[in-house]
């Protein structure tokens, strides 16, 4: 039978190794059996927010499915935020005349 994943150790790892090029912060990686409380702490050195928020979130007293649940809320922000974005920048392109000497 296998054995139930530890959060408190495992998680640490698990987002170093799925972190897209992880291997090139500035942060070592977590070593075996280290908390993520522990490894939260040193990445804060890796002066990469995300990556930041992704080890602080899973720091707190919650199990993986309370950390799916709050990816899940931080995904439907953020778009929300790019969706803002995009709206603007869609907003303030400049509008071409329909044909030469017509009036937009």
């Amino acid at each position: 039978m296998a054995s139930k994943p530890n959060w408190q150790t495992d998680v640490a790892q698990v987002i170093y190794r799925a972190y897209p090029d992880s291997d090139l912060l500035p942060v070592d990686p977590p070593m075996a059996g280290e908390t993520i409380g522990d490894f939260a702490l040193r990445a804060e050195g890796a002066g990469d927010t995300l990556f930041l928020f992704l080890c602080r979130e899973a720091n707190d007293d919650i199990d993986a499915d309370e950390y799916l649940h709050r990816l899940d809320r931080a995904l439907r922000d953020i778009e929300q935020v790019h969706d803002a974005f995009a709206d603007l920048v869609a907003d303030a392109t400049p509008r071409l005349p329909s044909s030469p000497g017509s009036i937009a």
